[in-house]
C-alpha cells in the first residue's frame, strides 16, 4: 500500500495551521510575543481574572505550557498572578494596564493579517469551509471521545 499521508486531510489541515500561525508569528514578532502568549492575553482581556487552569482549559493547553506562558507574561509585566480569595492553593491571573495598551497596539494588526489570509477567498467558501471544519472537529471528537 502507497503512504499517501501528505494527501491526507489531517496532514493537511495540520500543514494549513503551520502556516497561518507562522504568519501570525511574523505579525506578532516586532512586539516580543508569541502566539500562544498572544492568545492568552486575550482571553484574559475578554474574560477577566482566570486561574491557571481555566486558563489551561479555556486554551487547551497543558498547565505546564500556560505555566511557561505566564512566567514569561509575568517577566514581561503583561500579566499578575494574585492569590485567590477562597483557594490559596490558586492564583487568579489578570492582565496589566501595558497588556491592555499592546491588545490596542497590535490588534488591527492580527485583524489585517486575518484578512490577508481570506484575500480572493469568497463569503460562500469560507462558510463552507467553517462548516466542514466544524464537521471533521466533532467527528474527531466522537473517534477520541473528547
Amino acid at each position: 500500500m502507497e503512504n499517501k499521508h501528505n494527501e491526507l486531510l489531517g496532514y493537511l489541515v495540520y500543514d494549513a495551521q503551520r502556516s497561518i500561525s507562522r504568519s501570525l508569528e511574523v505579525t506578532l514578532k516586532p512586539y516580543d510575543i508569541t502566539p500562544g502568549q498572544w492568545n492568552l492575553i486575550n482571553q484574559l482581556d475578554r474574560t477577566g481574572g482566570l486561574s491557571q487552569k481555566e486558563l489551561a482549559q479555556i486554551t487547551k493547553k497543558e498547565q505546564a505550557t500556560i505555566t511557561r506562558y505566564l512566567d514569561t507574561l509575568e517577566r514581561k509585566d503583561l500579566v499578575v498572578r494574585t492569590r485567590h480569595k477562597t483557594d490559596r492553593r490558586s492564583h487568579v491571573v489578570n492582565i496589566t494596564d501595558k497588556a491592555r495598551e499592546l491588545i490596542e497596539t497590535v490588534t488591527p494588526l492580527t485583524v489585517d493579517t486575518a484578512n490577508r489570509l481570506i484575500e480572493g477567498i469568497g463569503q460562500a467558501d469560507i462558510n463552507q469551509f467553517v462548516a466542514t471544519l466544524d464537521a471533521l472537529k466533532q467527528n474527531a471528537q466522537a473517534i477520541s471521545g473528547d
